[in-house]
């Protein structure tokens, strides 16, 4: 799925319109859970968005790439199925998520748990974290 913008002016957070863009988008299939926001990067912030399937009950994750510019919300939706090149969710987040038997999903949750565990141990021991 490419880019969708939305002009929303500047009376809604961004995260405010992605958990409303998601209930819009995705409402009749998943109810939206935990919305996790992560880096921001080349003037974009990523979203974490947790997925839980109403038929099922099965607990999937979506990243959302938001940019704003002049009233107006860019964004893109990456289901974690398509092995999204973001990897800021907290281990919380991954944790929250259903077991996956998907070669790809594992790994991006997995690089996820690493970058987070990274981002931990440098934090401990001082080291800036970029």
């Amino acid at each position: 799925m490419g880019w969708i913008s939305t002009a929303v002016g500047s009376n809604i957070t961004t995260k405010k319109f992605v958990e409303y863009d998601a209930k819009r988008l995705l409402g009749h299939i998943y109810e939206v859970g935990t919305i996790v926001e992560g880096k921001t990067e080349f003037g974009q912030k990523a979203f974490y968005i947790a997925l839980k399937r109403i038929n099922s009950g099965y607990v999937s994750a979506m990243v959302v790439l938001t940019k704003r510019r002049n009233g107006t919300i860019f964004i893109k939706y990456i289901p974690e199925e398509e092995g999204p090149m973001y990897f800021e969710a907290p281990i919380s987040f991954i944790n929250s998520l259903s077991t996956t038997f998907s070669d790809t999903v594992h790994e991006w949750r997995m690089k996820c748990v690493e970058v987070a565990q990274k981002k931990n141990w440098d934090a401990l021991i001082g080291r800036e974290v970029g």
